[in-house]
């Protein structure tokens, strides 16, 4: 080739090596997407191709025959193993797994026969084995080199067939990005088959130039590292149709892939309009939100029943390994919208509430029991004193346990439950002294949870026996034991009349109703507190009267040697 042919030759394979280097660098910025990976290293094949091409041109220039013929032998051995990588990339990119499989690594490993059988027939070659042993050796490596290579073919054209196939079925997939990946992919192949009678340029050259302006434009225009899995084995099996929530499937670049029907009828669209479209064109509200897998949170949207607000949860879609072994590649995510509208505006009007019984109609019986002062009537005046002073004690009840239920939401930390049981017991000693507290307790049982809210719910439970008793020194009795398997469990126990029958099924139902209902929010502040912090509570009667309220609850440790405290506070 002369010198001009040459440099022609290099200057086509240069170009080729950086528009296919530059296309593997950008496609390497996003490999954590689905089929990133593999396509990275699709390019990454070819990308090598053309650097050994480019090798053997300066080599047949200046170093010689026998690095031109190691370096083709190079290119060749790339060529035989790019239809696997090709095949694994396009499988990935249907929704069936990107993951090494035992059926594809045996896949990939037939990509390797081709090169043993040549390098067989090259030994047999020239070892220059007698014609009588040597021609049928080499003939039968012929055939199944022939055979193996057929082999590459046949596994090109089934990653051709689910491409296509997968076009057909997707309409974001278009013709146009299944012809420029199919050409990109074989440009090399076929460039080297019809060959070209330009002196600056083989036909591998030119087919490799292609691959890199194909590749460029691939990456550049359309969604070649993102997934799509058949719509019925990401959403139909995954989700129920008649789910009250709406139910969307996007793949990784926010495109519908599939909706339930309740996504339709809120927005307003048909099924078919909405697969295949963005979810910012179909969901009014939705800009600029987290939709990452594992993200929460709430958002207005504009619904046929107007704006509303819904709770929303991102959850990542794994592959199911389409007539494959299974995978747990994210190829998805499904979006689930809630309607919490009316839930929101619930609590907002309870908060309002509280806060009005809480500052306003305190403030109104503060007036009250100022005026109650100038009565005359001593009977009258202390009637009205009475009922606001419990008034204010109720409120403040009230806002006490509201504020014991936020602290619930924070984080859990390892507390001591007989310090606690300690402290309430000695301070209901102090403020009722003429009660008779006892406490049982072993050295220490740990539990994880909120301080704030246990030491409330013991303090509820203590007061309730305290009050409601019959006598005029209360008897109560708290024990702190371990029951097993992280169990803690506290009782307090009473001698007072005992809690009626239809409170404790009020209690239990967590219902009231206008005629049948509790005074005060003591109790309730135990419900609350136990659900909470996810305990059991149960009730019965004490021996030989009162009642017997007993809180379990979980992930306990325990330390032995038990003891019993008796102690009677004196007046």
């Amino acid at each position: 080739m002369s010198l001009a042919g040459t440099l022609g030759a290099v200057a086509l394979d240069g170009t080729a090596v950086a528009l296919l280097g530059w296309t593997t660098w950008t496609a390497f910025q996003s490999r954590n997407r689905p089929s990133g990976k593999t396509f990275v290293a699709l390019l990454a094949l070819v990308t090598a191709w053309a650097v050994l091409a480019l090798g053997a041109e300066l080599a047949a220039a200046v170093a010689g025959h026998n690095v031109t013929s190691a370096l083709e032998l190079a290119l060749l051995g790339v060529g035989l193993v790019v239809p696997g990588v090709w095949t694994t990339y396009v499988l990935g990119y249907a929704g069936r797994g990107t993951g090494l499989t035992r059926r594809r690594t045996l896949m990939l490993a037939g990509t390797v026969f081709p090169v043993v059988l040549g390098g067989a027939i090259a030994i047999v070659s020239a070892l220059q084995v007698p014609d009588s042993i040597g021609r049928p050796v080499v003939g039968v490596l012929f055939a199944l080199l022939a055979a193996a290579v057929l082999y590459l073919f046949a596994l090109f054209v089934y990653a051709a067939y689910v491409l296509v196939r997968l076009g057909w079925r997707h309409v974001r997939i278009s013709t146009l990005q299944i012809v420029v990946l199919l050409l990109a992919t074989s440009a090399p192949y076929l460039g080297g088959a019809v060959g070209t009678s330009a002196s600056s340029a083989n036909g591998v050259t030119v087919g490799l130039l292609t691959s890199g302006v194909l590749f460029a434009v691939a990456i550049r225009r359309y969604p070649v590292m993102t997934g799509f899995p058949r719509s019925e084995s990401v959403a139909r099996t995954r989700v129920v149709e008649a789910l009250q929530e709406a139910v969307v499937v996007l793949d990784w670049d926010g495109y519908v892939l599939d909706a339930n029907e309740t996504t339709a009828r809120l927005f307003d669209r048909s099924s078919d309009a909405i697969v295949g479209e963005p979810i910012e064109s179909i969901v009014d509200g939705i800009e600029g939100t987290d939709l990452s897998a594992g993200a929460t949170g709430t958002v207005p949207l504009q619904t046929t029943k107007g704006r509303r607000q819904f709770q929303y949860s991102v959850s990542a879609v794994d592959s199911t390994g389409d007539n494959d072994e299974a995978h747990g590649d994210p190829v998805a995510r499904a979006v689930v919208f809630r309607d919490v509208t009316d839930r929101e505006t619930r609590e907002q009007r309870l908060t309002v509430l509280n806060r009005v019984l809480r500052h306003n109609v305190r403030n109104e019986l503060d007036v009250v029991l100022a005026h109650a002062n100038r009565i005359e009537d001593e009977t009258l005046r202390a009637g009205i004193r009475d009922s606001a002073t419990d008034l204010v004690d109720l409120s403040e009840r009230a806002r006490e346990a509201e504020e014991v239920m936020q602290a619930s939401t924070e984080i859990p930390e390892r507390i001591d439950l007989v310090a606690i049981a300690r402290d309430v017991a000695e301070q209901y000693r102090t403020a009722v002294p003429e009660s008779n507290i006892t406490l049982s307790y072993p050295d220490e049982v740990k539990i994880s949870s909120h301080e704030a809210v246990v030491r409330k719910l013991l303090s509820e439970l203590v007061d309730n026996a305290v009050k409601h008793t019959d006598g005029s020194s209360p008897r109560v009795e708290i024990s702190v034991r371990f029951r097993g398997e992280a169990t803690a469990e506290v009782a307090v126990a009473d001698d007072g009349p005992g809690i009626p029958e239809r409170e404790r099924e009020i209690l239990t139902d967590g219902t009231e109703t206008s005629l049948e209902h509790r005074r005060g929010v003591g109790l309730w502040t135990v419900k609350w507190a136990v659900t909470q912090l996810g305990g059991e509570l149960a009730f019965e009667a004490n021996d030989p009267e009162g009642s017997v309220v007993t809180v379990r609850l979980h992930d306990a440790e325990y330390a032995s040697d038990d003891r019993r405290e008796s102690v009677k506070a004196d007046g």
